[in-house]
């Protein structure tokens, strides 16, 4: 009894919520600014017409697929960085550095190049005819930003991994402003260039994530808290093995991210086989998801650093216990934002769109919203956890299962089986992230157990 009440015991969680909250606030508010521009971007385009916001949903499911890939790739860095710098591996700091850079540039490349092949097939995936050549020509300008977006995240991810949030937030929040301005601009034709329409919102983002490579870039060379870094990084050698290390890590975990990515992407290419209607109210709802996505996402980026970083220090219980402080803090949370999007659930589509149809479509998948608003929330928080014990390969492949297995199968079947139509694609999501959040949590418990056990030896 006195072990049960022990383990439960809050005291043993108390000394983590504090650090978890101070890491993770700055990329909350950092991420809540990114979102905020492309909820603007989404209610900018939607004023443009139906037709223009079921465009840019189908640009950016594709593009997201890609990008979502490369970040997850970029998580790699933290968790080698954090527990090198738990384990007090100077050297071993700049090699990360130097080499996950040169492993970002190269990701960065290859992965416009498959926006270009991917767009070349955009015609054939079933969608409406009258969208595909606004689509494309937008998700061309956005593949250009692939590149400095890649090399920024090179640099965030290893300032996160020195526990430092506060740099990358700073930049965002900019690049977020720049974005704002650049978007008007040229969606409406402001200050004598054309009105460039859907096209207008592409070369804004493409102008903001060029200025946050070249702002990260700028303070990393004359900040003072980089200064010993750099001597670092200048010692170091690019090395085979590290940059090797880097694409062991970061192919898993950019593979888990693209898998659930994928249950939404199919999830809106099944949505276009039955209504630009339901496209359209997808493509909002997904955006109001994303503003509590990037929340959990905050908490689960500071839970990484945590972790790897206790890990280092190969204090296993207290890396034990702050998984969990995680999981609590993020629970609250969820919470909130439940009762929040389900008391507005009849007002939120009318900051995007006028038509009574989208806007009931809209309501309605706002309900399965926040039902898998708690699984999501799990399984991103259970994820980073595994992220910062550097387990990847075990969590792609329950990731597959999650998504492939149980989440499209399900919403296929509600669909078109079933006779749910639109709503029904959205009930495949709660029994995804179901899956996963369940399966995640079975492994931190094993792993964290056996780490507990290996130290008593």
């Amino acid at each position: 009894m006195n072990r049960i009440s022990k383990a439960f015991s809050l005291q043993a969680y108390l000394p983590h919520y504090g650090p978890i909250v101070k890491l993770g606030l700055p990329v909350v508010l950092a991420q809540l600014g990114q979102i905020t521009v492309g909820l603007v971007d989404n209610m900018m385009i939607g004023h443009l017409g139906t037709h223009e916001l079921a465009a840019s949903s189908f640009a950016n499911t594709i593009f997201w697929l890609v990008i979502i890939f490369g970040t997850g790739f970029s998580y790699s860095i933290t968790p080698l960085v954090g527990e090198a710098r738990g384990d007090f591996k100077k050297l071993k700091i700049g090699s990360w550095f130097k080499n996950g850079m040169l492993a970002m540039i190269l990701m960065g490349i290859l992965l416009t190049v498959v926006i270009l092949l991917l767009s070349l097939l955009m015609g054939r995936m079933g969608q409406p005819s009258e969208i595909i050549t606004d689509a494309k020509s937008y998700l061309w300008i956005l593949a250009a930003s692939i590149l400095p977006m890649m090399i920024f995240m090179g640099y965030k991810q290893f300032g996160e991994g020195l526990a430092n949030t506060k740099v990358a937030m700073n930049i965002m929040l900019l690049a977020n402003l720049v974005n704002v301005a650049a978007n008007y601009i040229l969606i409406n034709g402001k200050c004598g260039f054309p009105a460039m329409g859907l096209n207008g919102a592409g070369y804004g983002t493409l102008i903001a994530r060029g200025f946050m490579a070249i702002a990260f870039f700028r303070v990393f060379r004359t900040r003072r808290f980089f200064m010993p870094y750099r001597e670092m990084i200048r010692k170091s050698v690019y090395c085979l093995k590290d940059f090797w290390r880097i694409w062991q890590l970061g192919l898993p975990i950019g593979s888990q991210l693209v898998m659930e990515a994928s249950a939404f992407m199919l999830s809106t290419i099944m949505m276009g086989w039955i209504s630009v209607e339901g496209l359209a109210a997808h493509q909002i709802v997904l955006s109001l998801s994303t503003v509590s996505f990037m929340i959990y996402q905050g908490i689960a980026a500071s839970t990484t650093i945590r972790i790897s970083s206790l890990l280092g220090e190969k204090r296993i219980r207290e890396m034990k216990n702050s998984g969990w402080a995680a999981v609590h803090l993020v629970l609250g949370i969820v919470v909130f934002m439940c009762i929040l999007f389900v008391s507005l659930r009849h007002i939120l589509p009318t900051w995007f769109t006028q038509e009574p149809a989208v806007i009931q479509l809209t309501a309605q998948f706002l309900i399965v919203m926040v039902i898998y608003q708690f699984f999501d929330a799990l399984q991103i928080v259970f994820g980073s956890i595994l992220r910062g014990m550097s387990d990847v390969n075990i969590p792609t492949l329950l990731t597959f299962v999650a998504y492939f297995l149980v989440s499209l199968p399900t919403g296929y079947l509600c669909a078109f089986v079933f006779g749910m139509n639109e709503v029904g694609i959205w009930w495949g999501l709660p029994a995804g992230l179901g899956a996963a959040s369940f399966l995640f949590m079975l492994r931190f418990r094993s792993l964290s157990n056996k780490l507990l056990q290996a130290g008593k030896k």
